[in-house]
């Protein structure tokens, strides 16, 4: 039985922890092993605000397996985005031409994800934009919500600068953080205190420095974990084997003991905790808890000693400690058997009854607190306990070979999602071979969710993995056929349980549109999103495909005014695939079906033209042909104007060489332009008016004749 430092009666204590170990543990929902040809580590795991996860950590693997790409350099980050039932949704290879080792990724309020790590990659290769200033320095990279990078930084002075952990902050920035030997050089503004310190940055929403302070005694202190607090400051927790020196207030216990940091929300230290025995206590993960204070895990090798005040099992084990807002212990739990238990930097989680998941690996057999044998060399060890450290669950999960897990998460149905890497192949609890050397092992816990109408509580009451999505629907009906030719359309109805409407084309929203009709002329995607007093739904979208209708441009060969038994050829400019009809006023043409019509009668005329292939049609524009006299009959002073409609030039033909003067005039009846000729055959340049109307006006012996043409 575990000894457990809490104010509840020894008796009381050792009933409910004998009752705890003997609970259930939850059962695998489904585990997924992913990989390449060489080895992939994982060091984090998270659920995704879409019910999904979002995984990271380092490849050295090329394409092959589940990975689609290769690697840039010698190490570079891997991350993994699955939907709820354990699927790959996208994996993005992020690096530069070296070293680049990924131990952080976080959800950003926008839908993307934060990566953080440590970096020996120059800049210019690659996903890497910046050089490095020293050894190793810190890198984010900003990804957006389809894992593509939108942005990266680096951040270093000339030594090394190992991160460990980047997590958003409430005011949309980022607090990063890890361990420097570099003194002041590149970004870092303070001198090292000892060999290594904890150097934590501030940034905002675009990765730049807002604060950064370096922490640390004058041996070895090493940070791994800082999140924000409630009050807007920030929790940090690492190692160090520093005494009272710089900004540690109390001496070792041991030779490594946790150190404890609280900063303010401008990053000057608060408060600074020592917590170890005399033999080595290695911190790697503090996060914040419900209550205001936080929860340190890590592993310990130390007996009763210093400030601990469990006795060890075995070699190392978990060692859990919580503390309230101030820092102080309120209890502690040393977790193990009798051989060695580690847990890392993201092994622990809090839960929603106010206990926590833990998350390592073991090679202990049935001992100490271990009830359940190992598969293999070493093995995935899971555990639930209570708000006071007692056990409530454990689990050994692994293949025949070793298994490490090193990061867990609480899900929103009350399960957990587990992570870490694999040598193992099919055998035991493992249902897959391996695919390299090591890869991703996921493994998903059954929550104990029971299904209820899903209202606004912040609960995922209707055990989809989704929080207070209303249980919404949306569907949509069309009203006719999608694809149509310019001037068509299709209405669209939308039938749904929200309380407003919104149609987008897109993805964008359509301006106005928010009944349950809508009626689309142009091509694109539509979808309607239906809002509830908690959610939205959006509605499978609807493709409309509009066809261009054919160029009809006819033109004339020659005058379009002549007398009886002239003629003029009217020509239809070719369209690929097309089919032509020729019209006499509103009257079809009879077996006239060519690019060409020979008109020989007074009337308009136009050409309807069909693209074959989707039945688009366009009528031209019509020119008329007039027939002013008898055939071999002669008009003083007449005049032709063609070709008619005409865009560039027209000719103007009259009967006789006489001094004539001709007038170009507008549908307003003003003059642009006069020319006086004896010549019995003009051309005038009409390139630069604008289309419409105009008239052609000849003053000859004061007899004034006058015709109209189009310009196209």
């Amino acid at each position: 039985m575990k000894k457990i430092t809490t104010p509840f009666l020894l008796s009381a204590g050792l009933l409910l922890s004998t009752l705890n170990i003997n609970a259930q543990a939850p059962s695998v929902q489904w585990q997924n092993t992913l990989g390449s040809t060489s080895y992939e580590f994982l060091n984090t795991i998270d659920q995704t605000s879409d019910g999904g996860y979002i995984m990271g950590g380092y490849t050295d693997s090329n394409i092959g397996g589940d990975k689609s790409e290769n690697s840039w350099g010698v190490e570079d980050y891997w991350i993994v985005k699955m939907d709820n039932a354990g699927n790959i949704v996208w994996e993005n290879t992020v690096g530069g031409g070296n070293y680049d080792k990924l131990y952080a990724v976080e959800e950003t309020p926008d839908g993307g994800y934060i990566v953080g790590g440590q970096s020996l990659s120059g800049g210019g290769w690659g996903d890497k934009s910046e050089s490095n200033k020293g050894g190793y320095d810190y890198w984010i990279v900003k990804l957006d919500e389809d894992g593509v990078v939108e942005w990266d930084r680096s951040y270093g002075g000339l030594g090394n600068d190992q991160l460990y952990n980047v997590q958003p902050t409430s005011d949309g920035g980022y607090i990063i953080a890890g361990t420097s030997d570099s003194g002041i050089s590149g970004d870092k503004t303070e001198n090292r205190v000892g060999n290594s310190d904890y150097w934590v940055i501030k940034t905002d929403a675009s990765g730049n420095i807002i604060w950064q302070n370096d922490i640390g005694g004058l041996m070895f202190d090493n940070v791994y974990s800082a999140y924000e607090t409630a009050d807007g400051g920030y929790i940090l927790g690492g190692t160090s084997t520093s005494g009272i020196s710089g900004d540690k207030t109390a001496g070792n216990y041991g030779v490594v003991d946790y150190w404890i940091v609280k900063l303010n929300s401008a990053g000057t230290v608060v408060w600074d905790k020592t917590i170890g025995g005399t033999l080595n206590d290695y911190l790697y993960a503090v996060i914040p808890t419900a209550d205001g204070g936080s929860i340190a895990c890590g592993m310990s090798e130390s007996g009763l000693t210093g400030n601990k005040t469990d006795n060890t099992n075995g070699l190392y084990d978990y060692w859990v400690v919580k503390l309230d807002n101030s820092g102080n212990i309120t209890w502690q739990n040393s977790i193990g058997g009798t051989g060695n238990d580690y847990a890392f930097v993201n092994a622990i989680d809090q839960t929603s009854d106010g206990g926590y998941a833990i998350a390592g690996y073991s090679q202990s057999l049935i001992s100490g607190d271990k009830t359940e044998a190992n598969t293999g060399s070493w093995d995935y060890w899971i555990l639930k306990i209570n708000s006071t450290g007692s056990i409530l669950w454990q689990t050994v999960l692994g293949g025949v070979s070793g298994d490490y897990a090193n990061a867990i998460s609480a899900t929103t149905d009350g399960g957990f999602i587990v992570g870490g890497f694999s040598y193992s192949s099919a055998g035991g609890d493992k249902d897959e071979d391996a695919i390299g050397d090591a890869d991703f092992w996921i493994i998903r816990l059954a929550g104990d969710c029971v299904p209820a109408e899903e209202i606004c509580n912040d609960i995922d009451d209707d055990c989809d993995g989704i929080i207070d999505d209303n249980n919404l629907d949306i569907d949509i009906t069309v009203y006719s056929g999608t694809t149509f030719c310019q001037g068509g359309s299709v209405t669209m109805e939308a039938f749904h349980n929200g309380t407003s409407l919104q149609w987008k084309k897109n993805g964008a929203n359509i301006p106005g549109a928010n009944s349950a009709l809508y009626t689309a002329n142009k091509a694109g995607v539509y979808t309607c999103v239906t809002t509830g007093s908690c959610s939205t739904e959006e509605s499978i979208g609807t493709t409309v495909t509009v066809n261009k209708n054919p160029k009809a441009v006819i033109t004339a060969g020659g005058p379009t005014t002549f007398c009886a038994g002239g003629s003029v050829t009217l020509s239809v400019t070719p369209v690929a695939g097309g089919m032509y009809q020729w019209f006499q006023g509103p009257s079809a043409i009879a077996g006239e079906t060519g690019l060409n019509y020979v008109a020989t009668t007074s009337g308009n005329f136009k050409c309807r033209v069909t693209k074959a292939a989707t039945g688009c049609v366009k009528m031209s524009t019509p020119i008329p042909v007039s027939v002013t006299c008898k055939e071999g009959e002669f008009v003083e002073n007449n005049m032709q104007v063609y070709p008619n409609p005409a865009s560039t030039v027209i000719t103007i033909s009259t009967l006789n060489n006489n001094e004539k003067t001709i007038h170009l005039i507008d549908a307003l009846g003003s003059v642009i332009a006069t020319q006086i000729t004896t010549e019995n055959v003009l051309q005038m340049n009409i390139e630069q008016l604008p289309a419409g109307v105009y008239f052609v006006q000849i003053v000859e012996n004061g007899i004034i004749t006058s015709n109209n043409f189009i310009k196209q």
